[in-house]
């Protein structure tokens, strides 16, 4: 099947570049001058979009004008749709409807604008059957059921309007029917099968809540229902239980933190319903919260939910009650002076009000980032979060990262994680190469082993989750994360894995990089400067699968299908 799906795609893809060939005058031919007016014709070739089935390709044209376009091609056919404005181009699964969004014209865009009016996009829904078009007024986003039978879309808010609620239309595709639900804030659909849970946030926050619809047979349910906020919705992979966050708000605090929710068995009643009350959890750190721009995600087997957490800003005195101290403090200073005899005459001043900002900025050499780095990553430390993980069954909450591990990634499985740290190495950052100490964490008890320190080249961890892959001292290296065995799988390959022609002068020379690995992690492909090589995780075998170097060929895997995790081999 895989195997087919790649010949669709790189039939897709040959019948593009064909399409798109360029017509070649013949040399005696005069060529047209170029005036100013034809600068803004010049086109741009986006990502193309391939339905299921390989059938139907989808693709946007940008234009330096702003005349930009949506492209719909079947591949068995010359004939091309044109939509003027049009992107965002989604296919449903089942490969009977294309979706996009429509947008206007730059003078259409700033006539709205001097108005003061909302640029609102449309929906355009193709029958790639019949070829029928239905155009929708107003649709900010939208998205098909996994089964292709539904599409929800959500229009815009209200001028003014101060709640995230809006109307979401799911319309029935077979049909024609649509069934409108009010105040929508979120939507997402389940992975698998045809419930849409939603997050409702309505005026004055009555009616707030979680509610889940099942468009094929029309119940709508409330899970849960609060004057809070809702927001995050997660639905686990393949099934039917679904994760939220809560809102709390406490008036100690400056930001809000959030209870974790959790649903399992939805489609099979009203569920198992879960709560994460971080206020009533043993072993969560105090002035800590979380936070709601790290999604929530949950474990593949469903037995935990991995969500973010930071500290806690507590909130700043009022200015009188600062206002008081400091008068009470000054009050204080000035009696003991005059008790000693110290007070002194204080020359007039004007209270800073003539005086100028100073006009630079001053880094000090000890700082590891010059002044416009750190604005920049004064951004990114404000949503700076630690992985937590909150195991559903005993309710156990454990977390994974900390100031030693900042960056945690699951292994697949969720049983083992990888933190890496580079604060040991942040001075080397300033003028060479960015190294990482990694660690092997367990999820389950969150004890962590450091597995490797400074690396320069990783290459994380297989997909079935078993080896760790880095380079060092110009060879690949794997770490088998259920025994601990490090060893050198390249050790024994008659060829180089670097480029020792680079002339950047470091440590390590950069690899020509790694392709991808076989399924099961049985071998991982690797580059030399000209073939593809498979290669054993444990260095027990090695064999060149290109023959390259010998005519100075250099070969390189391309992925047609973007959902394929593992390497075919044939």
């Amino acid at each position: 099947m895989q195997n087919h799906r790649a010949t669709l795609r790189l039939r897709a893809i040959l019948a593009v570049v064909a399409g798109l060939a360029l017509v070649v005058a013949p040399a005696h031919a005069q060529k047209p001058t170029l005036t100013p007016a034809d600068y803004g014709k010049w086109e741009t070739l986006g990502f193309a979009t391939l339905s299921p089935d390989g059938r139907w390709i989808a693709y946007p044209i940008t234009r330096v004008n702003g005349e930009d376009e949506l492209r719909i091609r079947k591949l068995d056919e010359d004939s091309t749709r044109v939509v003027a404005y049009g992107s965002r181009p989604t296919f449903s699964d089942d490969s009977r409807w294309l979706a996009y969004s429509i947008g206007v014209s730059e003078q259409e865009r700033e006539k709205l604008q001097e108005q003061k009016k909302p640029v609102h996009l449309k929906l355009g829904l193709l029958d790639l059957q019949t070829g029928k078009t239905t155009t929708f007024e107003r649709v900010a986003s939208f998205a098909f059921s996994d089964d292709g039978r539904f599409l929800a879309m959500q229009g815009y808010p209200a001028q003014g309007q101060e709640h995230k609620g809006v109307d979401l239309v799911v319309r029935d595709l077979a049909r024609g029917i649509d069934t409108n639900i009010g105040n929508v804030a979120e939507f997402r659909w389940q992975d698998e099968g045809s419930l849409l849970a939603l997050v409702i946030d309505a005026a004055a926050n009555a009616g707030n809540g979680v509610q889940v619809y099942d468009p094929a047979n029309g119940t709508l349910r409330t899970l849960d229902s609060d004057t809070a906020t809702y927001t995050g919705l997660a639905w686990r992979k393949d099934a039917d239980d679904l994760a939220v966050l809560r809102t709390r708000v406490d008036s100690l605090y400056e930001e809000p933190t959030h209870t974790i929710l959790a649903w399992k068995g939805l489609a099979r009643g009203r569920g198992t319903r879960l709560e994460f009350d971080p206020a009533t959890v043993d072993g969560f750190p105090a002035d800590t919260r979380i936070v709601d721009f790290r999604p929530l995600e949950w474990a593949d087997d469903g037995s935990a939910v991995f969500f973010g957490i930071k500290e806690w800003e507590r909130k700043a005195q009022p200015a009188a009650t600062l206002a008081k101290a400091a008068e009470d403090s000054t009050a204080a200073d000035s009696t003991a002076a005059k008790a000693s005899g110290a007070e002194k005459a204080t020359p007039a001043r004007d209270g800073g009000k003539n005086e100028e900002p100073a006009g630079v900025e001053v880094w000090h050499s000890k700082d590891v980032d010059i002044i416009p780095e750190q604005k920049v990553r004064l951004e990114r430390d404000k949503r700076r979060n630690y992985l937590a993980v909150w195991h559903t069954g005993s309710g156990r909450f454990v977390q994974l990262g900390n100031e030693l591990t900042e960056d945690v990634s699951l292994v697949k499985g969720q049983k083992v994680a990888i933190g890496q740290d580079q604060t040991p190495y942040e001075r080397e950052r300033m003028f060479g190469p960015v190294y990482h100490d990694f660690y092997r964490i367990d999820v389950a008890t969150g004890e962590r082993v450091r597995i490797e320190e400074k690396l320069d080249y990783d290459f994380g961890t297989s997909p079935g989750g078993r080896y760790f892959l880095f380079l060092e001292d110009d060879h690949y290296w794997t770490i088998d994360l259920r025994t601990g065995k490090r060893t050198n799988i390249t050790a024994n390959v008659p060829t180089s894995f670097v480029n020792l022609e680079d002339d950047h002068t470091v440590e390590q020379k950069p690899p020509y990089g790694v392709a991808g690995w076989l399924e099961d992690d049985r071998a991982v492909v690797l580059y030399d400067k000209y073939d593809l090589w498979e290669v054993a995780p444990d260095g027990s075998r090695a064999r060149r699968l290109t023959n390259g170097a010998e005519d100075s060929v250099r070969y390189r895997y391309v992925r047609l299908d973007p959902e394929e995790e593992f390497i075919d081999p044939a």
